[in-house]
């Protein structure tokens, strides 16, 4: 899915960019990227130093259905924990792929702009943005998104 939105419809919160340091299984201290990476928190770029938020940015999705693949997984381990069943390291490579698709083919329509894969780790609540578009959660039960936006740096003049 690409859809067309504005600055209107953005929602910034600079406290996104701290969920990195939320503790989660196996990581009591959050994710060990933070800090480490120059696309994660806090050396991202902030999203409007990206991105030129006065001009028109491409919302770009994939959905992954978590739920059939959780009973798919269940199937062929039934002692899996719901952790095991759940866990990124099964699909989330090959969803960033798909995504990764669909930004170049944006692109080849767009080719002055550029994207980000972690607009979260930029200050944008993803989740806030795009659920007038998707129903999306921040626990996701049956269908998992991944998201990335595009928009013209602000330093570029031309294209809208």
């Amino acid at each position: 899915m690409i859809v067309s939105f504005t600055n209107q419809e953005l929602v910034m919160d600079m406290c996104v960019r701290e969920w990195c340091k939320n503790p989660y299984y196996n990581h009591p201290k959050g994710c060990p990227n933070y800090g480490q990476r120059a696309t994660c928190p806090p050396r991202a770029s902030l999203f409007q130093d990206f991105i030129d938020t006065n001009k028109p940015m491409l919302l770009v999705a994939v959905a992954f259905k978590l739920g059939e693949h959780i009973e798919n997984m269940r199937l062929k381990h039934p002692d899996w924990s719901e952790h095991q069943l759940r866990c990124v390291l099964y699909w989330q490579g090959g969803v960033r792929k798909l995504l990764r698709m669909n930004i170049a083919e944006a692109l080849k329509v767009y080719p002055y702009m550029i994207s980000t894969e972690c607009p979260e780790a930029m200050g944008v609540h993803v989740i806030n943005t795009v659920k007038r578009w998707l129903p999306i959660e921040f626990i996701p039960k049956d269908i998992a998104y991944k998201v990335a936006i595009c928009g013209s740096t602000p330093t570029h003049k031309g294209g809208e």
